[in-house]
């Protein structure tokens, strides 16, 4: 680009010292891998960036703002580790956001190794203004100054380390090279235009549409955890149910009275109805309390999951948006309402002679449970319906699991009364004690029924979870064992594989392949490339001898695959395939130095690396359109009898005092994949665990509701020898039951729960391809969680039927 002969804002600073004149000149270069960004800089450059100045046009090198060029590896002070900053290179006096946030200060350009950060980030580092330390960028140290710092009062400051475009490029070992350049446009300036005199190699693109692309990136992520919290949510419906149910049957003679001394059935319905308002209010506003401080703890394991999966995030504090808050006022509010229309309504239908009548009750229950019985085939139905003709709508894969898990709850009454009486026919030959157990669960529905429906849609979705959980780990365990057959891998450091900055110094590389007792080795070069759906990553790949034979494809046929790739096809991972709709003979056109080159693909292969995909290239035609040589990772083949700690401390030798490589054995490498996965599924274990709670609470409340009713019953059989233990006795035993009942609604229910979860909402979320795997363990901890939670929900019902009075409940009827 021609030089432009009007003055830089920094001529004036500078004046015509020489190191001044040198960082002009550095300010100048403009790689041909540079990228455009209009608008706004992306995430926390937001709110000033790039300008350009309006008498200078787009050719002047010297509108260089931004180029944001991540660092590699942690910054270290001492001991004191600063996680996954970013290193920004940018241009300070042009940079109207840096320029507005700290004073002009030379030594932007003269001190060797100058940064700014975030006055919040030098203090956790125990840094102070002109401090030196070390900066780690791909394993390579290097000495910096602090010059000053930023006030971070914006988003992502904290996660920034500011320095001057050259001493950027001279860190990232990328002299010549930008990541990306951003400029404001001037007004009625067409974008278009601008495009048409970008050289090949250049894209534009909108930062606006960079910042919703790491949104996108997390929004199958986020998806899922709303669904489980909603799933919560449903199964708290059925508990409001049963807590106002309960509050009904506390005062179903008062409320009987009323009607008889003229209270309307719309008067009964409004008084219920308005009770379950405040109760819904008071209790949103104290989960509103519960939830924030329970956010505070899950927020870090969503944080590492995003870091794990996507990019890297750092939380200094968290924030509950006022929307919010809305949000969750009105869901609690919505769902108490929701919760307590049914027994409003029922209790509201009641003549008021038959108000007192607990046989009314149970006839309407018995009528609703088959009805219910025909809703549920019905739900079953518009479930598969709507998960078979969705297309790969990921709300419509949620729409029909809600669907299959209501038609599970409407199911279970029925079920519930079914088996309880026959129990109850089967059981009462040889105890008349057991039949009535089992009689009094079966003509006891309009308590019981609503209670175990709850307890078995939670059940249901712990199973489906369970089996996708385990799943997965089989499929992924199964996947690296495919994929990671080198007894060692060695990588520079650093978040995120596809960070240009990683690379393995070329003396290493050839120290490494000589070590004794090195067979054989592999190696590739990791970059992200922009597509439409995206940045992908790009792997180029030089494989190991033989690794073409163990490379499991999932379309192409390998005799042909593997040649064609080794003249310049590429193959893709099946999650790309997926969200793109590409197969094997298609062409994708990926951004090369030389400008766009559409490339065959040649087969599709398994991948669990990301949810976006990834392409893999050959190493040497990488070489020929990209022009970069460097190495991201290699696997290394051991000779048999080899010593597996000799040859890594011959590599951790040879690496001293040059690069520090991240240098991790097949075991260890395994390990560490796995650990990941664990937390990632830690948040999905807390939310259907939560589910399960809330339905415990509600059998609790049903529980109550139902003893109140038969206070008098029993207080008979007390009459009759049944002992306070007997009594106890005889509740636990009609919950454990219940508890089994939920258990054998939520088998069929959580197999196909877990099909849905795994060939329907995974594979549209993240596109991945999971083999089921079925075991034991899965339905033995259903079978623990049933039993354990119905048991415990008896406890205070039956020790409330222990120590009643007799006389008195007999009185009270």
């Amino acid at each position: 680009m021609a030089d432009d002969p009007r003055q830089h804002p920094a001529d004036a600073m500078l004046g015509d010292q020489p190191a001044a004149r040198k960082r002009r000149r550095e300010h100048g270069i403009v790689g041909r891998k540079a990228q455009v960004a209009i608008e706004r800089v992306h995430q926390a450059d937001a709110g000033g960036g790039a300008v350009q100045h309006p008498d200078h046009g787009f050719c002047n090198r010297r509108i260089i703002s931004v180029a944001r060029l991540p660092v590699g590896a942690p910054v270290h002070v001492e001991r004191r580790i600063l996680a996954a900053p970013d290193l920004v290179g940018i241009d300070p006096l042009a940079s109207l956001d840096v320029a507005r946030r700290t004073a002009p200060n030379p030594g932007w350009f003269l001190q060797p190794g100058a940064v700014v950060m975030a006055a919040r980030t030098a203090e956790q580092l125990g840094v102070r203004v002109n401090d030196r330390f070390s900066v780690d960028v791909g394993g390579r140290r290097f000495s910096a100054v602090l010059i000053g710092t930023v006030d971070g009062d914006q988003a992502g400051y904290d996660a920034l380390v500011l320095t001057d475009i050259a001493q950027a490029q001279e860190w990232l070992g990328a002299v010549g090279r930008l990541s990306r350049i951003d400029v404001f446009l001037p007004q009625g300036a067409s974008s278009a235009d601008l495009a048409a005199r970008l050289p090949p190699g250049i894209r534009l693109e909108k930062a606006r549409g960079r910042a919703q692309q790491s949104v996108d990136m997390t929004s199958a992520f986020t998806t899922n955890l709303q669904a489980m919290s909603l799933l919560a949510l449903m199964v708290s419906t059925l508990l409001i149910y049963g807590a106002i149910s309960f509050a009904v049957v506390q005062r179903r003679r008062i409320i009987g009275i009323l009607r008889a001394l003229g209270a309307t059935r719309g008067n009964v319905f409004t008084i219920v109805l308005t009770e379950a308002a405040v109760l819904g209010i008071v209790g949103a506003g104290l989960g509103l309390l519960l939830g924030s401080v329970i956010g505070r703890g899950l927020v870090q394991l969503v944080s590492q999951t995003i870091n794990d999966l996507y990019f890297v995030v750092a939380v200094n504090e968290t924030v509950l948006p006022p929307s919010s808050v809305v949000k969750a006022l009105l869901a609690g509010f919505g769902t108490a309402l929701a919760g307590a229309s049914l027994p409003a309504l029922e209790v509201a239908g009641s003549a008021p002679q038959l108000g007192l009548r607990r046989s009314v009750l149970e006839a309407r229950a018995v009528t609703l449970a088959r009805k219910l019985l025909f809703a549920s085939g019905g739900l079953a139905v518009a479930s598969g319906a709507v998960a078979a003709l969705s297309g790969r709508s990921l709300f419509a894969g949620f729409a029909a699991l809600f669907l299959l898990l209501l038609s599970a709850a409407t199911l279970t009454p029925a079920l519930l009364r079914m088996l309880a009486q026959a129990c109850a026919r089967v059981a009462g030959r040889a105890s008349p004690i057991a039949r009535l157990v089992f009689g009094d669960v079966a003509a006891s529905l309009s308590r019981t029924g609503v209670a175990v429906a709850a307890l078995g849609m939670a059940l249901a979705a712990m199973i489906g979870v369970s089996i996708m959980v385990e799943s997965f780990r089989e499929s992924l365990r199964d996947w690296l064992g495919q994929t990671l057959r080198a007894d060692i891998y060695v990588t520079a450091p650093g978040p995120g594989a596809g960070r240009p900055e990683r690379r393995i110094d070329n003396d290493l590389v050839a120290s490494m392949i000589a070590t004794r007792g090195v067979v054989d080795y592999g190696m590739s070069r990791r970059v992200m490339v922009e597509l439409p759906q995206g940045p992908v990553p790009l792997d180029a790949v030089q494989f190991a001898h033989n690794d073409y034979i163990t490379e499991v494809l999932i379309a192409g046929d390998p005799a042909v695959t593997w040649p064609a790739f080794e003249t310049g096809d590429i193959v893709i991972s099946d999650p790309l395939a997926y969200r793109s709709q590409l197969h094997v003979g298609d062409s994708l056109t990926l951004p090369t130095d030389s400008g766009p080159r559409a490339f065959r693909i040649a087969g599709v292969y398994r991948e669990y690396g990301n949810d976006r995909g990834t392409i893999r290239i050959n190493l040497p035609v990488y070489r020929r359109f990209w022009h970069d040589d460097a190495i991201t990772a290699m696997g290394f083949y051991l000779a048999p009898r080899t010593s597996l700690v000799d040859v890594i401390s011959g590599f951790r030798a040879a690496a001293r005092g040059k690069q520090s490589l991240f240098i991790r054995s097949n075991a260890d490498l395994r390990n560490l994949s796995m650990s990941i996965f664990e937390r990632t599924f830690v948040i999905t274990r807390v939310l259907y665990w939560l589910a399960a709670g809330v339905a415990a609470i509600g059998l609790v409340s049903a529980l109550l509701a139902w003893e109140l009713e038969r206070a008098h019953e029993i207080a008979i059989l007390r009459s009759l020898g049944l002992t306070p233990g007997g009594a106890g006795l005889l509740i636990e035993g009609q919950t454990g039951f219940m508890g089994l009942v939920a258990l054998v609604a939520a088998i069929p229910a959580g197999l196909l729960t877990a099909v849905l979860l795994i060939d329907v909402i995974n594979r549209r979320a993240f596109g991945w391809r999971i083999d089921v795997h079925l075991s034991v363990e899965q339905f033995g901890n259903a079978l623990l969680l049933a039993l354990v939670a119905a048991l415990v929900a008896g406890l205070y019902p039956a020790r409330r039927v222990a120590v009643a009075t007799v006389a008195a409940d007999i009185r009270e009827e």
